[in-house]
Parts: C-alpha cells; structure tokens; sequence
C-alpha cells in the first residue's frame, strides 16, 4: 500500500483549516492505497501563507510516510544532507515523509518495449544480439520473451550468481545458451540493450538501450525513453490530480501488487538529445537499419 498527497486547491484564506484526511482507494486487482486530502494554510503560528501542514500529513499518513506520492513541483522538507544514504530499516524508524522510489517495473517495461521493437523489426531472430544490463537481478525471470526474438542473448551483471537458475532454465526448455559476462565489451555490439545503469557505456555503442528516465545517458549513448504512459481505464480514474502517471502505475505493482501494470502501454518514444518524439513502429525500423548495416556480425 502508499498514499498519494492531493492537495486542495480552493483558496484558503476564507475558510476555516481542516485538518488532512486519509481516504481509502479500493483497486481492482491489488491491495488499496490512499489518498491524503490537505489544504494549504493562512499562515498562522509556524506555518507561511500558502504553506502545506507537513506535521498533520506526517501524522495522517502513519506507516505509510515512507511510500509517499507527491503532486508534481510538491516536495516534503528535506530530511538530510544531500548525499546522505538510509537504509530502509532507518527511514522506518526516523520521522519524515519520504517518496516512493520505484525499483522494478521501469526496467521491466524497458525490457517489454524492447521485445516489441525486435518483434516489429521483422528481422530473422538469428540476425540480432540482445544484451541486458541488470546489475541487481531484476530481470533473471523475465528474460524468456527474448528468446524467440534474438539470435544472442547475453546479460552483463557483476553477481553472476542471480542468474545461473535463469541461464539453466532457458537451457532446459529452449536448448539457448544465454551468455553471462562481467565485461562491458558484452553489449558494445548489441542491437538493442536493455541497461539500468549507463555508468559503463562509452557513448560508441551501436545498438539502440532501453533505459528508465531515472538513468542519467552518456554523451553520444542511444537512449530510448518511454513517454505518455497509458494507464488501464480502471486504473487512469484513480491516479489523483498532479501524480506522475508512470509513477502511480509503478506504486501500483511493486506495493499493490497489481500484476497488470506489466502489460503498460506507452503513446511515444524520444531519445537523449533528440526533439522529436518517435512511435513504436519507427524504433522497430531503426533496429533493422543498424542490424542490416553491421551485416549480422
């Protein structure tokens, strides 16, 4: 479960304050969140004109301060010096609001654009090296729809262990070795990467990278960002006013558990650098242009 701040927008000044309120959201196919509904203040005693009560939200949202969404340009007072680290034990224990960090799902829907571009590339499977760059193992069960779709399959990752089980099972039921390399020479040639850190890339890869916008891009690095999020009907009524769309969706999945934001469509694609925003059909034909210009090798 989180809670998502909305915040009152009706002029404060002519009415009396109402202390915030916490309002339960039922969600088809997940647990619910809520809503924190809050007025800005007058400006009496500590509080500024126009200011947010952040004690009372603190207080109205209980355990569920440290998954907090916030309206876009909205952000709780700092709790630490920039660069200060907690573990998720501390912020438990320390007071502060704190916002939802998504950890899984941006890269999964990297990786779920980018079967689809392989897929409308209409190039033979055998022709195209897949490389994913998963540093914490957030993909080991979810490589199988690549299969079918790349001739290569490699993933770079430091922990080789976190996906010897994976590497087996695509043995066992595809007869697919699926390369496993600590070396960044393992993506440099790659038609299509799919990266949660770009740390490592020169910025002369040739293949196009599937990356979450969270991810700061190289220089010269072909990052693909996703944009315009599509939420399911059910789902797009419920993201309060303000909230990030493909933050609420990710809210929903890792802490609601509604499976469905998996399948998250998006209306567009832009690179790093570029103006002009690109369909998905148009990403498809960029991977077949660079794959028929490397001549399969």
């Amino acid at each position: 479960m989180f809670a998502c701040l909305v915040i009152d927008q009706k002029d404060a000044r002519w009415r009396r304050p109402v202390p915030p309120a916490l309002v339960r959201v039922n969600v088809p196919g997940g647990a619910p969140f809520f809503r924190i509904e809050a007025a800005r203040r007058k400006g009496k005693g500590a509080l500024k004109q126009g200011a947010l009560p952040w004690a009372e939200i603190e207080r109205a949202a209980g355990r569920l301060r440290t998954k907090m969404l916030f309206p876009e340009g909205v952000q709780p007072p700092a709790l630490a010096l920039p660069g200060e680290q907690r573990s998720a034990a501390q912020a438990q224990l320390e007071p502060g609001l704190r916002a939802f960090a998504p950890r899984r799902l941006p890269l999964l829907l990297c990786l779920r654009a980018a079967q689809e571009a392989l897929r409308l590339s209409h190039l033979p499977a055998r022709e195209l090296r897949v490389t994913v760059v998963d540093q914490k193992g957030l993909l080991c069960r979810s490589l199988e729809p690549l299969v079918p779709l790349a001739g290569s399959l490699r993933v770079y990752t430091p922990d080789f262990g976190q996906y010897r089980a994976a590497a087996a099972q695509l043995l066992r039921r595809h007869g697919v070795t699926l390369i496993l390399s600590d070396s960044p020479a393992c993506f440099a040639q790659s038609h299509v990467v799919i990266a949660d850190d770009l740390s490592l890339f020169t910025g002369r890869e040739s293949g196009l990278v599937f990356t979450p916008d969270a991810v700061t891009a190289r220089p010269g690095c072909r990052a693909v960002r996703m944009r315009g999020p599509i939420l399911p009907g059910a789902c797009e009524s419920l993201c309060p006013p303000g909230i990030d769309p493909l933050l609420f969706a990710c809210a929903l999945y890792e802490l609601c558990g509604v499976k469905e934001m998996e399948r998250l469509r998006f209306g567009h694609y832009a690179f790093d650098g570029v103006s002009r925003e690109f369909s998905m059909e148009e990403l498809a034909a960029s991977v077949g242009s660079r794959a028929v210009a490397a001549g399969g090798r």
